[in-house]
C-alpha cells in the first residue's frame, strides 16, 4: 500500500520513522511517500495520507488524486481541512486523533481554575516583592461549570469537576440527558443560561453553526465574578468583546489557549489585558502525545485493512 506523509519538511524524517514503526507489524510491505511539498500529492498518488493540517496538505486536498481513499490527520481539529476541501461529497474518508488529549485538557482546566481560585499570580508577585499577604481564597467545590461541547474533551472534564463537588451542565448538539451533566442545553440557549455559571469552558468544534458563538451578547451575559476558558479555536470567541469585559471588571478572569491569529502578535492588546491568562495553544500537549496519536493511527489502519468502521472518523457534513 502507498501511504503518503504530509508533515513540515523539518519534521518529515522523524514522522517517517514513527509511522513506519507504528505500522510495521500491520503492513510489512508498507511504502511511505514524501508528500510534504506543495503539488506533489498528485504525483505520488497515495491511497492513504497521514499528516498535519499544513498548507501543502490542504492545497493537495482541494483537488485530491483519484487514488486517495483515506486521510488521517494527526490532530483533533479538522475545521481548516474541511474548509480546504469545501462543501459537497468527499471521495475519501477522514479521521483525526480526538480523545488522546482528554486527560491533558482536564489537568489544564484544573490548573487554570486553581490559578484563579487560589490566586497563584498574586502569590508569585508577593514572593518577588517579599510581601507577606494572606487573602481569602476561593474553592472549586460548590461552584457551577458550563461545559460548551460535551464530546471527547467536555465529557471527561465534566466528570473530573463533578468529582470535586462542582455542579456541571453542558451545551451540546445532542441534548439527551447523560452523566455527569445535570442538564444539557442546546446551543441556542447559550445566552439565556450562561449567566448562572461560575465557570464557562469552550470546547466546541469550529463549524458554521459555532463560529463566533461567544459574541458580545454571550460574553456580556456572563456574571461579573465568572471565569471563561477557551481550549478550542480562537474563531469561536469575540476577542475584543472579551477584552472589553475584562478591562471593565465585568469578568473575574479568563484563560485563552487558542486565538484568531497564532502566534499571537506581539502588539496584540490581549497581552496586557488584566486577569487574562494566555497560553500558546498547549492545553492538549503532553510528552506521550505522539505515542497515543500513533496508536490511533494503528487502530484505524487495522480497521481500514479489515473493512471495519474507523475509530475516529470525521463526518464533513457535521463539521467534526
Amino acid at each position: 500500500m502507498r501511504v503518503g506523509l504530509c508533515f513540515p519538511s523539518h519534521s518529515h524524517d522523524d514522522w517517517e520513522r514513527k509511522v513506519s514503526s507504528a505500522l510495521a507489524e500491520l503492513m510489512p510491505e508498507l511504502t511511505l511517500l514524501d508528500c510534504s511539498r506543495s503539488g506533489c500529492l498528485h504525483d505520488m498518488a497515495p491511497e492513504v495520507l497521514v499528516g498535519h493540517e499544513n498548507e501543502a496538505l490542504m492545497a493537495g486536498l482541494a483537488a485530491p488524486p483519484e487514488s486517495l481513499r483515506w486521510v488521517q490527520i494527526m490532530s483533533a481539529g479538522v475545521d481548516r481541512l474541511l474548509d480546504a476541501i469545501g462543501p459537497g461529497p468527499v471521495a475519501f474518508r477522514i479521521t483525526n486523533v480526538r480523545g488522546i488529549h482528554a486527560q491533558a485538557m482536564v489537568e489544564y482546566l484544573l490548573a487554570v481554575l486553581l490559578h484563579f481560585e487560589k490566586r497563584l499570580g498574586l502569590f508569585v508577585d508577593s514572593q518577588r516583592e517579599k510581601r507577606w499577604e494572606r487573602p481569602v481564597l476561593g474553592q472549586l467545590a460548590g461552584k457551577r461549570l458550563l461545559v460548551c461541547g460535551a464530546g471527547g474533551i467536555g465529557l471527561p472534564v465534566g466528570s473530573a469537576l463533578a468529582g470535586l463537588g462542582v455542579t456541571v451542565e453542558a451545551i451540546a448538539r445532542d441534548t439527551s440527558p447523560r452523566a455527569p451533566f445535570l442538564h444539557v442545553h442546546p446551543l441556542s440557549a447559550l445566552s439565556q443560561v450562561i449567566g448562572t455559571f461560575d465557570y464557562v469552558l469552550c470546547a466546541l468544534p469550529l463549524t458554521e453553526e459555532t463560529r463566533g458563538v461567544f459574541d458580545r451578547d454571550a460574553i456580556g451575559a456572563m456574571r461579573d465574578d465568572a471565569i471563561f476558558i477557551n481550549v478550542a479555536r480562537g474563531e469561536l470567541v469575540d476577542e475584543e468583546a472579551l477584552r472589553a469585559s475584562l478591562c471593565a471588571g465585568k469578568l473575574a478572569g479568563a484563560a485563552l489557549d487558542a486565538f484568531r491569529e497564532e502566534p499571537l502578535p506581539s502588539d496584540s492588546l490581549l497581552w496586557a489585558t488584566p486577569n487574562l491568562l494566555i497560553t500558546p495553544h498547549v492545553a492538549g500537549r503532553f510528552a506521550a502525545g505522539h505515542q497515543l496519536g500513533l496508536a490511533v493511527l494503528r487502530d484505524n489502519m487495522a480497521a481500514y485493512l479489515a473493512g471495519a468502521p474507523l475509530r475516529t472518523e470525521v463526518f464533513p457534513q457535521r463539521g467534526y
